[in-house]
């Protein structure tokens, strides 16, 4: 079912969003309080690898270690249009040259940074990873041309996720690791073996399990003609740490999708 009218609604404890293919996405729960354990200080101990430690490598994106999820570096990365190059600033430095992607060594950082290294695109600001699935527009990052995005829902959806695509995680307040959710690049998929790999930062902080492939991978299912992702790998059946996956999000065009 792919829904194209103009207007975002709720009914019925769901929420129905141009461009959507399946149904059943929950309404986008409000912005988590502040919290303690989110802090600068947290990223000075008890890391599971260093900060700036990079993790893995993949279509010439680094991803790099936040120490713990929740660690929060105030610095903020910027790409270079001219050639490519990303420079980290404390404040915005005001440049024209230089596109803002995201908070260092967060998911985020690294979603919006692949999609601008390799398709030329961006998305819009947002508070928490899990918002990215309700966003209708994204945006060229050479001519600042708006375009529409679209959506596949997590168990309902007709389309299978494909490269360039990125997989939400719903929030999970009560988690300091789930409050915001996650997002995740899809680098590969395997329709016959049933596997998305994942490109990322800030989900486990572990080095990558193959480094110059993918983050790590995990299950795809094809039930009832609906596609259904779970964040448990392949050769696992439970995964305690492991969180909701809403959906994933893609331009609605071919025009701005991955093309390598």
């Amino acid at each position: 079912m792919i829904l194209t009218s103009v207007q975002t609604l709720a009914k019925d404890d769901v929420v129905i969003i141009p461009n959507t293919d399946g149904y059943g996405l929950l309404p986008k729960p409000p912005p988590p309080p502040p919290s303690k354990e989110e802090s600068q200080l947290s990223c000075q101990s008890d890391c599971v690898t260093p900060v700036g430690t990079i993790l893995g490598l993949v279509d010439d994106v680094k991803a790099f270690s936040n120490c713990k999820s929740t660690c929060i570096q105030f610095k903020y990365s910027f790409l270079n249009l001219n050639n490519k190059d990303v420079s980290i600033h404390k404040t915005n430095p005001n440049n024209q040259d230089l596109h803002y992607i995201g908070l260092i060594y967060q998911c985020v950082e690294y979603a919006r940074r692949w999609w601008m290294k390799n398709q030329g695109i961006t998305f819009g600001d947002i508070d928490s990873a899990h918002e990215i699935i309700y966003l209708t527009e994204g945006k060229e990052i050479y001519t600042n041309i708006n375009f529409p995005l679209a959506r596949s829902i997590n168990g309902s959806a007709k389309r299978a996720p494909q490269r360039g695509d990125l997989i939400i995680y719903y929030p999970n307040m009560d988690d300091p690791k789930w409050r915001h959710g996650h997002v995740a690049v899809v680098v590969d998929v395997d329709l016959e073996k049933g596997t998305v790999s994942l490109a990322e930062q800030n989900y486990n902080n572990l080095a990558w399990d193959n480094p110059e492939k993918f983050a790590r991978q995990i299950r795809l299912f094809n039930i009832g003609g609906g596609y259904r992702l779970l964040d448990v790998g392949t050769t696992d059946n439970k995964n305690i740490n492991g969180g909701l996956i809403s959906g994933w999000i893609y331009p609605a065009s071919n025009k701005f999708r991955y093309k390598k």
